[in-house]
């Protein structure tokens, strides 16, 4: 679900199709693919979300810390639901 990051990361597609839209709202038709050996650069502070549309993928993800991650819509963090 959408979400942003305080920090700047990098992705890097490692294997499979990184699908990735951008914005506060989740909407499947705009999300961007991205292949194998692809580099995306997100600013901090971005909104956006990704998806495994087409199967399993996996990134290398790049940033300097402190990390942080912070769900658009707080009922979307699965995190709140273990507590």
């Amino acid at each position: 679900m959408p979400h942003r990051h305080p920090e700047d990361r990098v992705y890097t597609v490692m294997s499979g199709v990184f699908y990735i839209g951008l914005g506060d709202q989740f909407d499947g038709e705009k999300v961007n693919a991205y292949p194998p050996g692809s580099v995306i650069i997100l600013p901090g502070d971005t909104a956006h979300f990704h998806w495994a549309k087409s199967g399993e993928y996996v990134t290398q993800v790049t940033a300097m810390g402190p990390l942080g991650l912070e769900y658009m819509d707080a009922n979307d963090d699965s995190r709140r639901k273990l507590r």
